[in-house]
């Protein structure tokens, strides 16, 4: 039986995409494959975050129906499953099994009950088959979350936050570490929460970043999130003397005005993260900080937009990603007066777009001269492309782009000095291959 597989959405979803994938592959009888075309059977994981992440996935399943065998099953899993799975079976009737996030417990019966096939009640994260061939994993480290912001639909799918076991952590990555990985990104909705709900005090994200670095001194650890105002001091201590702790800090602010942080019901304060932002760049050498913002949400007024204009300015973040506010059914801003045109939104997203262009391009000139451990992941014909700490994997903020007239091998690092910039990404030239 020939199974394909498309993975859509966060980094997160991926996880679950390998971890059905391991689920998939204890049956002998399933061959996976890349080619919808010859497969028998096409899952789809589907993201349902936000509008434009709602459009993709319904694209994709008529893209599907329309590129199948006739005989194939179509089997849609993930966000959009949990949210709209009555909507998409009396919309899509050409899907054959709708399993939504909260249901991934027993998808391996449900799984056996529509393809015949003998696999176990569910996944084992264990036995997880990685997707990337790269030396670069991820490691969930939890589930779901409890902040309850009011424009996120996130907790309406995953449900409130909770934490995995740190001894299946601990054992997720060793066994990343025995498969030859090298950067291991830790990842959860809100990874700051971690350890709260099952352990109280006596083992929070601190303990367990601290049992991880411990594992393998030649493998680099890095986190992605961390919610703003929950950045400890001992988090920041922990960064500021572990080296393979990448000093790369992705804090989602949202936004800079109290007033709009208040009704998003987002904890913490302007003046609360000008202050840990402060702490990480005295406390931390070359501390990457990347910062995700929301414009347009409903009573954002000019001079909202201007004191978010002004925190940008001030702050000076290396990477910045900005949306234009989605309005997501069930959620609280959904109900909220004094919406904000789309056509406002959407020129507020250039303006600070704009603004950090010139920020990312004065940060980056700055970078000329500096030496890089760059992993190498693409090669185009002409020119390599890769990594240093500098950049998450699947972040879109930039990257490296290397010329060399010696061949260069994907997936192995190489010292790389910048020698010219644009305003995301570096240039570079190899100086040295690593061993």
């Amino acid at each position: 039986m020939n199974v394909s597989f498309i993975s859509l959405g966060c980094v997160k979803n991926l996880v679950d995409s390998e971890y059905i994938l391991g689920l998939l592959r204890q049956d002998n009888t399933i061959n996976v494959i890349d080619d919808i075309s010859l497969s028998d059977v096409i899952f789809i994981n589907t993201c349902g975050f936000i509008n434009d992440a709602k459009k993709e996935a319904i694209d994709t399943i008529f893209s599907v129906i329309n590129e199948k065998k006739d005989d194939a099953y179509i089997i849609v899993i993930g966000c959009l499953a949990k949210r709209y799975k009555k909507e998409l079976s009396e919309q899509i009737p050409e899907i054959d099994l709708i399993v939504g996030v909260d249901e991934y417990d027993t998808i391996g019966e449900a799984i056996n009950q529509l393809l015949k096939t003998s696999l176990p009640k569910t996944y084992n994260p264990l036995k997880r088959s990685l997707s990337n061939p790269l030396p670069v994993a991820y490691l969930k480290i939890g589930e779901g979350c409890s902040n309850k912001c009011a424009y996120c639909a996130i907790p309406l799918i995953r449900g409130d936050y909770y934490s995995y076991t740190k001894e299946q952590i601990i054992n997720d990555a060793k066994r990343l570490i025995s498969l030859g990985k090298k950067e291991i990104i830790v990842i959860a909705q809100d990874p700051t929460r971690y350890g709260k709900d099952i352990y109280g005090d006596n083992y929070l994200l601190e303990d367990l970043l601290k049992d991880l670095l411990m594992l393998d001194e030649s493998v680099n650890y890095r986190v992605l999130y961390l919610y703003p105002d929950r950045i400890s001091d001992q988090l920041i201590e922990l960064f500021k003397n572990h080296k393979n702790l990448l000093p790369y800090f992705d804090i989602p602010i949202q936004h800079s005005s109290n007033k709009i942080l208040n009704l998003m019901k987002r904890s913490g304060s302007k003046e609360k993260y000008i202050e840990r932002i402060a702490k990480i760049r005295k406390e931390v050498d070359n501390a990457i900080l990347r910062t995700t913002l929301i414009v347009g949400f409903p009573n954002e007024s000019q001079e909202d937009f201007d004191d978010l204009k002004e925190f940008v300015k001030q702050i000076k973040f290396d990477h910045l990603g900005v949306f234009a506010y989605s309005d997501e059914e069930d959620t609280l801003a959904f109900n909220m007066e004094n919406k904000i045109a789309s056509k406002i939104a959407k020129k507020r997203e250039k303006e600070i777009m704009k603004i950090q262009n010139e920020i990312s391009f004065t940060l980056n000139k700055k970078r000329i001269n500096e030496i890089h451990d760059v992993l190498i992941e693409d090669f185009d014909g002409n020119n390599y492309y890769g990594r240093s700490y500098l950049y998450a994997p699947d972040a879109e903020d930039g990257q490296f782009i290397i010329h060399s007239d010696k061949s260069l091998i994907i997936g192995e690092y190489v010292k790389v000095k910048i020698i010219d910039v644009t305003a995301y990404d570096v240039i570079g030239e190899v100086i040295d291959i690593l061993p």
